[in-house]
């Protein structure tokens, strides 16, 4: 799903001229910004970013999508949503960054790749172009919830979509992962924007949904699971259920939610290893209370800990 990303961005020339190809049809060099010499070393720079910008028989320009494009309209009509309030772009550096100065109502952003996504503790990410879903929602809230709770409930929102594809292993690992038999198959980082006015939350989710020969063997896709699926349609569903499920927490808390997280806790009772800035503990998992903070079980006894800057990943029992 992802690499370390370099530095420094790409050029605005190069951004601008996948903007205008954006809709994979092809088109002359006279008809696009900018002038010969830049294109030619925009060309160049597409090649260094791995990205399928090509010039075809006649000289046209074509960018090529490895899989079907995603399409506003389309990610719209699966969520129920208004096609204004969907937006495409072709790359860009993160979607929860580009949606976090965004209007106030509920809003979606895909991008087909991004050179700077972000995930928790402050990694920065890279993401082939065309092959998986890069996601985010901003969402208007009452007041700044338990950060914990509503990763959580996200994450189970993306499960219980995913778990109707029928894939064997499907589980949630906490706080923000979604794994299938131990391998990451999504990531999911949740943003509070406490700002004047109207707060916000920005849920930003990777998933890796085709085939990719550049993913680690930690991870897996949906094609490795045997599932094929159009990206568009998960899109839309994945945005309708974020709605459903984030109403009815505001609603009712995450309580609601607690049985959901039961059947999806793929750690459950596992002896685990929780890494955070005042140490590691090894111990047994033993769920999630209401607050949606782990349960780690070890010799001294049960012990709460929150999502804050805590990773937690399965150990070999002593």
């Amino acid at each position: 799903m992802a690499i370390s990303a370099p530095e420094q961005g790409p050029s605005a020339d190069l951004v601008a001229l996948l903007t205008r190809l954006a809709d994979g049809m092809p088109r002359h060099p006279r008809d696009l910004p900018p002038d010969a010499p830049t294109l030619e070393k925009a060309l160049a720079e597409a090649k260094r970013w791995g990205l399928p910008l090509q010039r075809e028989e006649g000289g046209q320009l074509r960018l090529r999508y490895p899989y079907p494009p995603l399409r506003a309209a389309a990610v719209a009509q699966g969520a129920g949503w208004d096609t204004a309030d969907v937006s495409v772009l072709p790359w860009c550096d993160s979607s929860n960054e580009r949606l976090r100065h965004g209007h106030q109502g509920p809003r979606a952003l895909l991008c087909e790749g991004q050179w700077a996504g972000r995930g928790r503790r402050g990694r920065h990410w890279s993401s082939p172009f065309g092959r998986h879903l890069y996601l985010s929602l901003s969402w208007p809230i009452a007041a700044v919830p338990e950060q914990g709770s509503v990763t959580l409930v996200a994450a189970l929102s993306v499960h219980h979509v995913l778990h109707s594809l029928g894939i064997p292993g499907l589980g949630v690992k906490w706080p923000n992962d979604l794994w299938v038999n131990g391998r990451k198959l999504a990531g999911i980082l949740v943003e509070a924007i406490p700002q004047m006015g109207q707060p916000r939350l920005i849920i930003g989710l990777g998933l890796n949904v085709h085939a990719d020969p550049a993913l680690p063997p930690a991870a897996i896709s949906l094609h490795d699971a045997s599932v094929r699926t159009d990206r568009n349609t998960l899109a839309g569903s994945i945005l309708g259920q974020w709605e459903t499920d984030l109403r009815r927490y505001g609603e009712e808390g995450f309580t609601a939610f607690l049985s959901r997280w039961q059947a999806a806790d793929c750690l459950a009772g596992r002896w685990v290893q929780v890494s955070a800035p005042d140490g590691i503990r090894h111990g047994r998992a033993q769920g999630i209370d209401v607050h949606g903070r782990l349960i780690l079980e070890d010799e001294s006894g049960l012990h709460a800990i929150a999502t804050g800057e805590a990773s937690l990943r399965p150990a070999v029992a002593p």
